[in-house]
């Protein structure tokens, strides 16, 4: 009898895994990104809600940190206001593998992080993000709102 028990157990055990593999349907959890701006889209969303809860850059190489005043979070909805298309771009092939920078913006909902890789690149995705980053090519920018002067002038090397 104990055989028998053994036996079943066995079948069903083995058939279930067998079964599993077939039959998985793995397409519906691949997600493609909607566009190369999605998380910036949804970032000047929350800006244009509501104030950030907590707004400060941070510095890698020392883990400096420094919030942000008023007169500097505008030059951030500034910088976002003179994006356009072609500011979005796929990811660089010579982009650091750190960055020097980092932006930290709270909202009530959603937290989302800013890496300033040099005076050029950007990239930007929230907290729990399911896509790829949003790299961003800043070269074309006015100089004013470009992100790395901006950290580089509120926290010193």
């Amino acid at each position: 009898m104990k055989k028998y028990i053994l036996l079943i157990m066995c079948i069903s055990f083995s058939l279930s895994l067998f079964g599993c593999k077939y039959n998985f349907n793995k397409s519906i959890f691949i997600k493609n990104k909607p566009s190369n701006y999605y998380y910036t889209k949804l970032l000047m969303n929350d800006l244009s809600s509501e104030t950030p809860k907590e707004l400060y850059a941070l510095y890698m190489n020392f883990y400096k940190k420094k919030d942000f005043t008023k007169e500097y979070s505008t030059i951030l909805v500034n910088f976002f206001n003179s994006l356009t298309n072609t500011s979005f771009i796929d990811k660089p092939t010579n982009l650091p593998a750190k960055p020097l920078y980092k932006i930290f913006l709270t909202f009530s909902k959603d937290k989302y992080v800013l890496n300033i890789y040099n005076e050029r690149y950007i990239s930007i995705y929230p907290w729990d993000g399911d896509y790829k980053m949003d790299y961003i090519d800043t070269s074309k920018l006015f100089k004013a709102y470009n992100l790395y002067g901006l950290c580089k002038y509120l926290i010193p090397k």
